[in-house]
């Protein structure tokens, strides 16, 4: 199983939610999915602010891959899915041939706010939306998020390895405090008065931390940042990372972007 972090994109779903009812009735060689050992359409409740359930994929054929994510539900929900959890865990990508027997059972995490993305790789980045998957939707029989298993690449369209969990979170009960986060690149923290630059070739450390404790999402732009080192991959422009947090129990959801600018050469600056 793969974890898959924001900027990965999937084959889009596109028609695919024709009917929630019918895809998760429909049959290909015994293919099923069960969530905490309730099966489809039915509804995840009572779940706190953040829980790792486990999801079991039994019958899927070696030739097939799959996606599960956790997304907010479109206003019209027989349309694809356009905001989704891109936090770490919640994204997760088993590849064709990698599920033994047709039998897998892994951890995701499920948050009930989360800054979504559209995994679609037919529309370009936008602005990361606050999801409350506390919502209230008007509808007794509705909720606000649901997850999605849907096959991948030439199965996305295939409405036979379509399952949707509708999700269902407990009611906060207490105000909570606003998270604080902490940059720090070549060992010096990143303010907005103090943001250095970053030099084309030059790999130097980097580490982003929450004041809560919990850990953060990171992704970034025209920089790789890969085993606490961040390394720019242009001699001009700029880097945008995001350090994103779902929040918790005591603590609001984050969401912050830093700007570094790029330059040639080597050396730091």
């Amino acid at each position: 199983m793969l974890s898959l972090r924001s900027g990965v994109i999937l084959a889009t779903a596109g028609a695919l939610i024709a009917s929630t009812a019918a895809a998760a009735g429909a049959s290909t060689g015994g293919f099923n999915v069960t969530i905490a050992d309730q099966p489809a359409n039915s509804v995840l409740a009572a779940l706190p602010s953040s829980v790792n359930l486990n999801v079991s994929v039994s019958g899927l054929p070696e030739s097939v891959g799959m996606y599960a994510l956790h997304c907010a539900v479109p206003d019209n929900p027989r349309s694809a899915p356009t905001q989704c959890d891109s936090a770490e865990q919640t994204l997760a990508y088993l590849p064709a041939g990698t599920v033994p027997a047709g039998v897998r059972t892994f951890p995701m995490k499920i948050n009930a706010e989360f800054y979504g993305v559209n995994p679609s790789p037919q529309v370009a980045a936008s602005t990361k939306e606050l999801v409350d998957c506390r919502a209230d939707t008007g509808n007794p029989r509705t909720t606000s998020c649901a997850v999605y298993i849907l096959g991948a690449g030439r199965e996305a369209s295939n409405p036979a390895y379509l399952r949707v969990f509708p999700t269902q979170f407990t009611a906060l009960t207490k105000e909570r405090r606003n998270d604080t986060h902490l940059v720090t690149v070549n060992g010096e923290r990143v303010t907005q008065r103090n943001t250095p630059k970053l030099t084309l070739g030059n790999e130097v450390s980097f580490s982003a931390t929450l004041g809560s404790g919990l850990t953060p999402t990171i992704s970034s732009d025209n920089c790789s940042i890969q085993d606490s080192s961040i390394t720019a991959l242009a001699n001009e422009g700029t880097c945008t990372v995001t350090v994103m947090s779902s929040g918790g129990k005591n603590v609001k959801p984050l969401l912050r972007t830093i700007t570094f600018s790029l330059m040639g050469g080597r050396g730091a600056n």
